[in-house]
Parts: C-alpha cells; sequence; structure tokens
C-alpha cells in the first residue's frame, strides 16, 4: 500500500531534486570544449555553434520546468553565451591569421546581458570597444564575429564605438546611459574596459549635473514607460518586462540606485541600508517570480513573448503546474499570484524612487528658522489643526493633534504625505485609529508616508472579525465613501496596504482575479478601484461640467452610488451568475456596515441592475413601445436614475482604455432623459395620441404653402406609430421634403454631423425593394464607412425613410463632407442595381482590410445568434456576436435578405475586437419569427460568419 508524504517530506524531497538540478556552470564549460572547437570548415563550425546552442537551451528548459528560479536560468543562459561569443572571437581571429585585433578591441557585454540576465530569446547586447581608431582589421574582425553568432541563430544588437564616443552618447542618451551603467567585459582588452569605466564615472555617473538630468530624465521615461504599457500591474494582459509590476520597475531601482547611491546591485542596496532587510526579501522573491514567468513564455512560445496575452495564460498556468481549484481555472489561480508578485514588485520600486527623489532634493523645506511664516488654527472632524504657510511660494505643513486613550498624538502633512509623530508602539489599544488614518489622509488630500504603509501592514491582524462588525467601523467607512471626489484616493491606499481586502473580506476574493473575456483590460478590483476613481473626476476639472458632474451635483448622499459600484462585481469569482451572487454578497455587507434601510436598498438596487442601463441603451430600440415604460418602473424614482446613470458610466469607462466613447454617450443619455421625463412628468394613455396630434399641426404650419395639409396627414396615418415616438417635428419636416424630392429621382439623401460631432446622420429616402438594407450598408461598407445604428421606416405606399448614423471605419470620426456626394452616387446607382455591392465590398476589404499576419494572434471568437421575441411587439430581436470586421453588418443583412427577412431596426456595437449587432426583424408576412423557422436562421447566419 503506498504512503502518501506529508507536506513538509514533500517539499524537502522537491527541495533535494531541485538542488540535484542546479546549473553547473563547469559542466557547461567542458561541453563548450568539447563541442566549440577550432577544426572543420566554416558551416561545419556554425553547425556545432547551432548543436550546443540547442542543447544547453533544451537544458535550461528543463531544470526551469523542475522548478529553478527565474534568476538562475538567465543566469545560465548569459554565462552559455558569454562562452559562446568568446569562442566566436576567437574563430574570427583565427581566420584574421592574427589575434592583435581582438587585443586592440575589447568586447563588452550591455544591458540585460550584463546584468547576467538573459532571457531564452531575448536579444544580446554587446558593444565593442576600440581604442579610437577604426583600423580595417578591428573592424573586419568585428564583422566576422557578428556573422559568426547570426548564422548559429543568436539575435545580437551590436555597437561599435570608442571609449569618447560612449561618453558621449552615454550623456545625451538615457537608455545607452542605462545599458553601460550595467556594462560587463566578455573578452578582450582589458586594459581599455576599465578605461571606459573610469571615464564614464568621471564624466556621467558621478557627475552632479549629469546626474540631475538623469534623475529627471528617468521620471519622465518611467511616466511615459506607464503610459504606454499599463501604469498597473493588473492588467488583463500585461507586459512582463515593461507594464508597471514587470522586470523593468526593478531595473528603475537598480538605474537610480547607481545614479543616487552608487550602489550596483539590489545587495549593495541593502548593505548600504538604502532598503530594509523585508524590502531586500519581497523584491528579490517578486522579481524571480515574474522573471520566471518571462522564461516560460519565452521557452512556450519559442520567441520573445512579453506580452502575457489571454490566449497565451492558460499554457503558462499548465507548464508552471498549475491547475484549477475551488471553482477557478488554473489560468486564474496564476495570473493571481502573478498580480500579487507584480504589484509587490510595483509598490517596492514607487517607494523606492520617491525615497531617492525626496533625498535628493533635501528635507529643509519646513525650517523652523524660516521667515515670513504665516500660522492659522482650525478644527476639523473632531482634531485640531496647526497650519503653517511659509513665504512667497505658499508651501504648508499641517500638524494635527489626535486624543488616544487620554493621550494627545500628533500628525503632520509633509510634501504631500500624512506622517504620525510620538505614536504609540501598536495600535492595539484603539485599533480603529489605522481606519482614522485613512480618514485624515483624504480629508488633507495626502498619500500615507512610506512609514505609515508599513505600520498599518504589520498591524493588519487587528482587523478581524471583532473590528469588522464594529458599528463605528462601519460608520467611518461610510463616511470616507460621502466624501465626493476623494473616495477613490482612499481606497485606493486601503487597497495598496491591504487594508481593504481585511476589512471587507469578500473583496478580497475579486483581488487579482482576470476576467477571461476580450472586453476589461483589469482584474477586476483594478476595474472596480477605477470605476471609483472616474466618478470622482466628475467632481473636479472639466468633468463636472458635463452631463453627468450635473447629474452627480443632484444626489445629497452619493455613499450609496460610491458603496454600489464598488461592489457591482463582488460576485465575479464564484462561478457563474455573479449578478445574483453579488446581491447576497451586497446584502451582508450592508448590515454588516450598519446601513440604512433606504440606502442599503439603493446599493442592492445597483448591484442587481447594474448591467440593465448600457444593456437597454446599446441593445435596444428605444423607440419600441413600452420599453421606457417598463425600465422607469423597475428603477423606481429619480435617485436611482441618477445613481445607475451614474453607475453605468463610470462603470463602463473603467473597462479600459477607449471603451468609453461619444456614441454610448449618446445612447445612454437618450435613455436617460427618456427615463428621466416618465418618472418626473408622467405619461398618461393620451400621451402618444395628444402628442401626435400637436407634432401634426406643428408640421403642417411650417410647411405650408410648401406642402398641402392633406399631403401632410396622409404622411402621419402611413408611417408606423414608432416612427413618431422616436422622430422629433424639424426630423419630420425633412423627411417629407426628402420624399418629394423622390418625385423625380430613385434616391433622395440628407446628411447632417451629428450634435456632439461624434458621427454623421445620414438619411436615405427611397422606393423600397428586396434587399434594400443590404445594398445600402453593402455601399457604405465599400466606402470605408462603419455603421453605428440604423431606423427603418416603410410607409405603406412603399416609401423608405431609413436614418443611419455612420461614422468612418476604424474610428468614431464623421464621415468627411467631401466624401457624401460619392457615397450618394453609388448608393442610387446600387438601388438601380447599376453597382455591384459585393464585388465593390469586396475589393474595398483586400485593398484596406488588416491581414491576418499583422493582427496579434489569438483565437477567434465563434459566432453566435441568440433569438428575444419578448423585447418587441411587432418583431424578432436577433443579437449576432462574432470577430469584429469590416462589412460584418453589410454580410448579416445580406443573409437575412436572402431569409426574406425584413429588418426595421438596427444597431452595431463592437468592443475590441468583438461585435454584437442587434437586428429587429420580421417574417415575409410582418409577423415575429416562428420558433421554428429560428434554427434556420441560425444554421445560414453561422454558416454566413464561419
Amino acid at each position: 500500500m503506498k504512503r502518501r508524504l506529508s507536506a513538509r517530506v514533500f517539499e524537502r524531497t522537491r527541495f533535494a531534486r531541485i538542488l540535484d538540478m542546479q546549473i553547473d556552470l563547469e559542466k557547461i564549460l567542458v561541453h563548450a570544449n568539447e563541442k566549440l572547437t577550432d577544426s572543420g570548415s566554416a558551416s561545419e563550425q556554425v553547425g556545432a555553434f547551432k548543436r550546443f546552442l540547442k542543447i544547453e537551451t533544451e537544458r535550461l528548459r528543463i531544470r526551469h520546468r523542475f522548478g529553478l528560479g527565474g534568476g538562475e536560468i538567465v543566469t545560465g543562459r548569459s554565462y552559455m553565451v558569454d562562452l559562446i561569443v568568446c569562442r566566436a572571437c576567437q574563430l574570427a581571429a583565427a581566420d584574421l591569421g592574427s589575434e592583435a585585433e581582438l587585443n586592440d578591441c575589447a568586447v563588452v557585454a550591455l544591458g540585460g546581458y550584463g546584468r547576467r540576465e538573459l532571457a531564452p530569446c531575448s536579444d544580446v547586447d554587446i558593444l565593442f570597444l576600440h581604442a579610437g581608431r577604426r583600423s580595417r582589421g578591428v573592424k573586419g574582425f568585428v564583422e566576422q564575429v557578428l556573422y559568426l553568432l547570426w548564422d548559429m541563430g543568436l539575435a545580437v544588437g551590436s555597437s561599435f564605438r570608442s571609449v569618447s564616443e560612449c561618453v558621449a552618447i552615454a550623456h545625451d542618451d538615457l537608455h545607452s546611459r542605462n545599458a553601460m551603467a550595467e556594462a560587463r567585459l566578455i573578452t578582450g582588452n582589458s586594459h581599455l574596459f576599465r578605461r571606459l569605466m573610469r571615464d564614464l564615472d568621471e564624466s556621467v555617473f558621478k557627475n552632479k549635473k549629469a546626474t540631475d538630468l538623469f534623475l529627471e530624465s528617468m521620471r519622465i521615461e518611467i511616466e511615459a514607460r506607464y503610459e504606454k504599457f499599463g501604469r498597473t500591474p493588473c492588467l488583463q494582459e500585461p507586459n512582463v518586462k515593461e507594464s508597471a509590476g514587470g522586470l523593468r520597475d526593478l531595473h528603475a531601482v537598480l538605474w537610480v540606485g547607481h545614479a543616487r547611491y552608487g550602489c550596483r546591485t539590489l545587495d549593495d542596496l541593502r548593505a548600504e541600508d538604502h532598503i530594509s532587510g523585508a524590502q531586500y526579501a519581497a523584491a528579490r522573491r517578486a522579481y524571480d517570480f515574474v522573471g520566471r514567468v518571462r522564461n516560460e513564455s519565452h521557452f512556450s512560445t519559442g520567441r520573445r513573448a512579453d506580452l502575457i496575452t489571454l490566449d497565451l495564460q492558460p499554457a503558462l498556468a499548465s507548464n508552471l503546474g498549475y491547475s484549477d481549484k475551488r471553482g477557478m481555472l488554473a489560468s486564474e489561480l496564476f495570473m493571481r499570484d502573478y498580480y500579487q508578485r507584480a504589484s509587490e514588485l510595483h509598490q517596492f520600486s514607487k517607494g523606492f524612487l520617491l525615497k531617492a527623489a525626496g533625498s535628493r532634493s533635501g528635507s529643509k523645506r519646513f525650517s523652523t528658522r524660516v521667515k515670513q511664516v504665516a500660522a492659522s488654527f482650525e478644527v476639523r472632524q473632531g482634531n485640531f489643526y496647526l497650519t503653517l504657510k511659509r513665504g512667497r511660494q505658499s508651501q504648508t505643513m499641517t500638524a494635527g493633534f489626535g486624543v488616544d486613550q487620554g493621550k494627545l498624538y500628533l500628525f503632520e502633512v509633509k510634501q504631500g504625505k500624512l506622517y504620525l509623530k510620538d505614536e504609540p508602539s501598536d495600535f492595539r489599544s484603539n485599533p480603529m485609529r489605522l481606519m482614522e488614518l485613512f480618514s485624515v489622509a483624504q480629508a488633507e488630500s495626502a498619500e500615507l508616508s512610506d512609514e505609515l504603509n508599513q505600520m498599518v501592514r504589520e498591524n493588519l491582524a487587528l482587523v478581524g472579525r471583532t473590528f469588522r462588525a464594529s458599528p463605528e467601523a462601519g460608520r467611518a467607512f461610510i463616511d470616507i465613501l460621502r466624501n465626493k471626489g476623494r473616495a477613490g484616493a482612499a481606497l485606493r491606499m486601503m487597497y495598496e496596504t491591504g487594508f481593504l481586502g481585511r476589512f471587507l473580506p469578500e473583496f478580497g476574493r475579486i483581488t487579482f482575479l482576470v476576467q477571461h473575456d476580450s472586453y476589461h483590460k483589469y482584474t477586476i478590483d483594478e476595474h472596480t478601484l477605477r470605476a471609483i476613481e472616474v466618478l470622482d473626476q466628475l467632481t473636479t476639472g472639466p468633468g463636472k461640467f458635463t452631463r453627468f458632474g450635473k447629474v452627480l451635483t443632484e444626489l445629497e448622499d452619493v455613499a450609496p452610488l460610491y458603496l454600489g459600484l464598488f461592489l457591482h462585481d463582488i460576485g465575479k469569482g464564484h462561478g457563474g451568475g455573479h449578478v445574483a451572487k453579488g446581491v447576497r454578497i451586497a446584502e451582508r455587507i450592508c448590515e454588516r456596515l450598519g446601513l440604512e434601510d433606504e440606502s442599503a436598498a439603493r446599493v442592492i438596487f445597483l448591484v442587481r441592475q447594474h448591467l440593465l442601463m448600457s444593456h437597454i441603451s446599446q441593445r435596444r430600440d428605444l423607440s419600441e413601445e413600452g420599453l421606457v415604460e417598463g425600465f422607469a418602473e423597475k428603477v423606481g424614482d429619480l435617485t436611482n436614475l441618477n445613481m445607475l446613470f451614474l453607475l453605468t458610466y463610470a462603470d463602463t469607462s473603467a473597462v479600459g482604455p477607449g471603451v468609453w466613447n461619444d456614441w454610448k454617450g449618446a445612447l445612454l443619455w437618450d435613455l436617460y432623459t427618456r427615463a428621466r421625463s416618465h418618472l418626473t412628468v408622467g405619461r398618461s394613455p393620451r400621451w402618444d395620441y395628444d402628442r401626435r396630434t400637436v407634432v401634426k399641426e406643428q408640421v403642417i404650419a411650417e410647411l405650408t404653402p410648401e406642402f398641402l395639409p392633406s399631403e401632410v396627414e396622409r404622411h402621419f396615418a402611413m408611417m408606423p406609430d414608432r416612427y413618431f415616438r422616436a422622430t422629433e417635428p424639424d426630423r419630420i419636416i425633412q423627411d417629407l421634403q426628402l420624399s418629394k424630392r423622390l418625385d423625380a429621382d430613385s434616391l433622395a439623401a440628407d446628411w447632417r454631423v451629428a450634435e456632439d460631432k461624434h458621427c454623421v446622420e445620414l438619411t436615405v429616402c427611397t422606393r423600397d425593394k428586396a434587399g434594400l438594407f443590404a445594398g445600402i450598408a453593402g455601399t457604405l461598407t465599400a466606402h470605408g464607412v462603419n455603421i453605428l445604428s440604423a431606423d427603418l421606416y416603410t410607409r405603406e405606399d412603399g416609401i423608405v425613410l431609413d436614418t443611419f448614423k455612420v461614422s468612418q471605419a476604424g474610428s468614431h470620426s464623421p464621415v468627411k463632407a467631401d466624401k457624401w456626394a460619392r457615397i450618394e452616387e453609388h448608393l442610387k446607382a446600387a438601388i438601380e442595381g447599376e453597382y455591384d455591392v459585393a464585388s465593390a465590398v469586396k475589393k474595398w476589404l483586400a485593398e484596406f482590410h488588416p491581414s491576418a499576419k499583422r493582427r496579434r494572434a489569438r483565437p477567434a471568437r465563434q459566432p453566435a445568434v441568440r433569438f428575444d421575441s419578448d423585447a418587441s411587439a411587432a418583431n424578432t430581436v436577433v443579437e449576432v456576436r462574432a470577430e469584429d470586421q469590416p462589412g460584418l453588418a453589410y454580410k448579416i443583412a445580406s443573409t437575412l435578405a436572402a431569409l426574406e427577412l425584413d429588418i426595421s431596426f438596427a444597431r452595431i456595437t463592437t468592443e475590441k475586437s468583438h461585435a454584437l449587432d442587434i437586428f429587429y426583424v420580421a417574417d415575409s408576412r410582418g409577423q415575429k419569427l416562428a420558433p421554428d423557422d429560428m434554427p434556420r436562421v441560425e444554421l445560414a447566419l453561422l454558416e454566413a460568419l464561419s
């Protein structure tokens, strides 16, 4: 009978096996001496290099898969490449018949290779350093070495410079300076290399002016990197090298540490006490883990894959030993560990860089000897504040006095950070002071100092069940949420110290949890915090003057809105049906926080209905009878509507860059204003009839004598009811004028730039015919025009009035006016049967559609079709989800036309690479689709889109 090993014995056994798999540099050297000989032809020598490289790389891969850390693998590969470069230099010198060239040149490793951190598929950066004379022999030697390295398959980045050239470029170029700060001699003239390092030290590295410029350049460079690759570790698809929390964060620490303190390594920074032992251990652990993930990505793909895409994550998780557990996918568990380590690395880097910048600027800002100091004294939130204002620059320091268990303690705000002075040795006597720290920091718009951050982390054990159940803690948390415009910063501080996850353990379930879809850019926790911050931005700057900012000012108590937004995705991480599960979790949290019944009900409403407003505004025809009334009934009152409106805006905006746009804003605002009218004015059963009568009289008055009253009456009698619910009087007037122009032609069209200028409204008036919508959609596609939505109306006499909202393909900018005439010409030709729409679309796709090679590889989304017979009184709603592609709406419309289905309304939505197209259709008899017809329609659409 087999005995199961205990966890401790298993770990000891695993550790012993890892020790057995340690990289033996001596064995690599022996292998190199055996295989990399100078005998044989040039092709035989290159073949020997390739075999050596392949064998040793495979050995590294095996050791990596067995569990060796990221640092050990990259060190091993650096040593392996060192041997290859040295032997390539020897062969090149031998081919030239002299070793003088090698002695006149120093071969130097730069950057990551210089640090001995060469990832499996990374470029090999080499500097060939010469003494100042570009002799033909040395140049030929360098070319020969590079040819050998390239022929064996290494990706080599090389430079050929003198010492003075290196010093000059290090002065002027940040990247070159950083690369040379990590320079390491591989082979060649050691005296020349020492001269380079001496000159760099004297002129660059130890030059105060150059150092000051470097530190400022690094600040700008880091900001630009975060802007490009992501300023949070919690990206859905992080770049393990460049995103926040990636390897580059530690590189920045090393570069700044070298410039500021003269320390070249993390060990040096620890030895000189610039970082603590805990910081050192956390940084090493996190860096090794992120490095191991990068190594696996390179090994798995066989290329320099630093972007951890969604389709790559499952393979990485499996290869790194993760498996599905507790209802979570292996890839979710893997990415959660990645986010944890990347966040630790990012926090370490951010803290160190702030400290280095602070120590550079000095701490004399609030000297007691400064003249012209004005003082003020006040009481705020139960604490006493003394504010000192210095001179003309209005630099301030705020000191506060609070009472803790009868003892006086002092805190101060200095350079935007909160500090405690004379604090008790721990928080055990009054754990509520932990919450008070965030309240004070929020009130002062300050961040916690590094010392306070560490203090909170060390006392997280105090935030237990008793603390969480405390009414005082609940009230304090709700008070923080009531600070409109400042809640996001306080929650972010709570989150980064770990306090938030302890105080609300339910939030811990979604912390660092990736969402495996193409829609969300961030993890659930990061998305939630960003949504709160989006809401905050409506109270400051330009945001407060938008329609959303104005709606926010109508709310007397914003705490339910902030809490509802904070909890809207809390049910994720528990399997499917996150809304229902989120409601149950939110109910428990509201009760624990001691929220009043009315406020709790609003929070639960927001969690339960947080998808409702975006779903209706983006997927449904708002002119459909009863739709807005039903929505308003669900919302209940104006306060709920205002909160849901703001939550929908913040939720959508926080999904990722570019997800929120003017088009979605227009749709959302349309639904909001219609629902607000219902809730504030109300509608009687005669409202539609009365409005129709008033509008008809207005149109008759406006069009007299151009139109006889009987002509207007006839138009009103022949148009469907939904036309009058959705169409304003000025548009009805325009439609009548278009229909009159149709008497002399086959097409009449009107172009208008939308009021908010995010699109163009094109109204087409023509006579009805089979496949009309498909022909119009195809013609627009052939001109690079993207259809956002379409309102299609047919009069009883066969006159069609279709309004399309369109934009330039690939953007949300309006179609340029100089294109309108040409498009209109081809629309007319298509209607008359003189324009080959299918061929025109095919030609445009061939010329303008990006090739598959230029798109990032990811599994294509399989198309899916869904039917809804309840959303409309007269039509069946067909929802088509598919991989986005130019001409998709045309392809769907053509298929529906071939099935003899009539389209009365369409809305096109695209998120990243995926599309959701909505069509309201009726069969040839003008009826909804029968259940038996739906499978046939679905099959036809899937075949057309496959």
